[in-house]
């Protein structure tokens, strides 16, 4: 979807206070939309963290709104850049013909129109109603249809990247890959960004919204009544695969508060049989709290690095793994991904990954790889704003490129249709046989 959680403070000069920090999918890419909004993110969905001395809720207020705001005489931006633009809102106000937006939303527009040049997707700015969604999502529950998507700009759509199992999009027939064209009737090419057709689909339990579909194995579009619901999503889901049973499967849908805790325990119950080897699936994970992810690194992985962080300034920050890994360093492990694992999904794959720890099998990962630092306005509005890139143990960075994986395994829709699962299949494999 997400938050990544950063549980030390940064050695960035002058930057000792608490924080809340994004790895998000930012806006116009995965958002947890349950529809709420990982991790992000455009593709919305966020991935974030705190720092600081203690403990702090995902709903609390993340920063003080003038914490670390310039002095006036030292922004960029002069009384007479000012001018010209309250001059250019008389000349609207005296001339347009037509009804103008009040003067909160022209604020906001301003906002968004000075972020649209910054060419950086992921610095973003949410309205007081789209930032309380962000943070009650961030609490694993939340109203909507229950799916991961991501915003689709050259077809004017949004995509269904990961709809939630038994959950009402997947009830309704909903699939991964389907592409939404229109909400209630209305175009979402005309609809200005994700979280704009975020908000119009979303909506309180026992609601409706009719969805117009076009599904890539067909030419045909077709509407889909959701009826949205309180939205549950597990955390961690596991299974067992083999002839013997005896490979252990753990899913991870999302990094947000305990991840790392559940992980290890469901890593221990399955620890307690005779593995041949372990399946991690991070497929469709748009990412979560950064103190989680190395929490789960440090659940496979012991006495390595991370990730690094990297600031504008040239400072970096190293992040360590945890304590003992709960996998003994033999057991042979395979990470499941694809294009829907996203920041903090990427971290984990990519330290194991460099590390030699695991196998990935699947298809490119999404390719988020910076740092967002969300500020909450006076009004209850927020704006995230990019402030760092992160990097692999090997200092690779996978921002906008992804991870590859070791083994590339595609799905067709006609597989998704048939709800086959081809990657799955070819980890199994691999464990059974060995290559």
């Amino acid at each position: 979807m997400s938050i990544l959680e950063r549980p030390d403070t940064p050695t960035r000069p002058a930057d000792n206070k608490p924080l809340l920090r994004y790895i998000a999918i930012g806006c116009g890419l995965l958002l947890v939309v349950a529809i709420a909004f990982s991790i992000g993110s455009g593709v919305g969905f966020a991935i974030g963290r705190f720092t600081g001395d203690g403990p702090q809720n995902a709903t609390a207020p993340v920063v003080s709104p003038a914490a670390g705001v310039p002095a006036a005489q030292d922004r960029d931006l002069n009384e007479e850049d000012m001018e010209i633009f309250w001059e250019a809102m008389g000349l609207l106000e005296r001339d347009f013909y037509g009804e103008l937006p009040g003067g909160q939303e022209r604020s906001y527009g301003a906002i968004r129109g000075v972020l649209g040049l910054l060419d950086d997707p992921n610095t973003s700015f949410l309205a007081p109603d789209q930032a309380k969604s962000f943070l009650e999502s961030m609490d694993g529950s939340f109203e909507g249809i229950g799916a991961t998507v991501e915003w689709v700009e050259d077809k004017g759509a949004v995509r269904l990247v990961e709809p939630f199992e038994n959950q009402p999009a997947w009830n309704a027939g909903l699939r991964r890959n389907d592409l939404v064209i229109a909400i209630d009737g209305e175009p979402v090419s005309e609809m200005a960004d994700l979280n704009v057709a975020i908000s119009k689909i979303k909506g309180p339990k026992g609601s409706s919204v009719v969805l117009t579909i076009e599904r890539p194995s067909s030419s045909e579009t077709f509407d889909v009544t959701v009826v949205r619901d309180v939205i549950q999503i597990p955390i961690v889901f596991t299974d067992t695969y083999g002839q013997d049973e005896d490979i252990a499967y753990i899913r991870l849908s999302r990094f947000s508060d305990d991840s790392g805790a559940r992980v290890r325990d469901a890593m221990e119950e399955a620890t307690r049989n005779n593995l041949r080897g372990l399946i991690f699936d991070l497929r469709g994970n748009p990412g979560g709290l950064l103190r989680e992810a190395v929490r789960v690194s440090s659940v496979f992985l012991e006495d390595e690095q991370v990730l690094i962080e990297r600031f504008s300034d040239g400072s970096e920050q190293i992040y360590d793994t945890e304590g003992k890994a709960a996998v003994d360093a033999a057991l042979p492990i395979v990470l499941l991904v694809d294009e829907g694992s996203a920041s903090a999904s990427e971290i984990v794959a990519g330290a194991l990954q460099d590390a030699g720890r695991a196998v990935l099998v699947g298809t490119t990962t999404f390719g988020k790889g910076s740092v967002q630092l969300p500020h909450t306005l006076s009004d209850g509005s927020m704006m995230r704003v990019t402030i760092a890139r992160w990097y692999t143990p090997a200092d690779r960075s996978i921002d906008k490129t992804g991870l590859d994986p070791d083994i590339v395994v595609e799905i067709t829709d006609e597989q998704i249709e048939a709800e086959e699962d081809p990657q799955l299949d070819r980890a199994i494999e691999l464990l059974e046989t060995g290559q």
